[in-house]
């Protein structure tokens, strides 16, 4: 594999948010919850919230999503989380997260087009 070949496979994993990709590329551990003493369900909300202020794309948002769902947490936790940071973080983050969210937890909300919706 050349070093063009494993940049880019890098860089595609890198914008799938590929879980293992990130933490070796930055070192990190994504899924370790123990420093902030918080519960993987807990720690896996919190950091779907912190998702939602950053204006994540969708794939952060899937993943974010999965662990939440695999933690425990239920759909309406999930929604839950998007509501409790509406007045935080502002009407407009909290669009463009709906969309993305919903597909994460599987509804197709038909929207029209000209919405945003990566």
């Amino acid at each position: 594999m050349t070093v063009e070949t494993s940049l880019e496979e890098l860089l595609r994993r890198l914008a799938l948010n590929d879980e293992s990709a990130v933490e070796s590329a930055l070192h990190i551990s994504l899924s370790n919850s123990s420093v902030s003493g918080l519960d993987a369900k807990a720690s896996a909300l919190v950091r779907l919230a912190g998702l939602i202020g950053v204006r994540s794309s969708a794939a952060s948002y899937e993943w974010g999503v999965s662990a939440a769902l695999a933690a425990g947490a239920t759909d309406a936790e999930v929604v839950g989380v998007l509501l409790a940071v509406a007045p935080v973080v502002g009407t407009p983050r909290v669009t463009c997260a709906s969309a993305a969210i919903a597909r994460a937890l599987g509804h197709d909300l038909d929207l029209p087009e000209w919405i945003d919706q990566s």
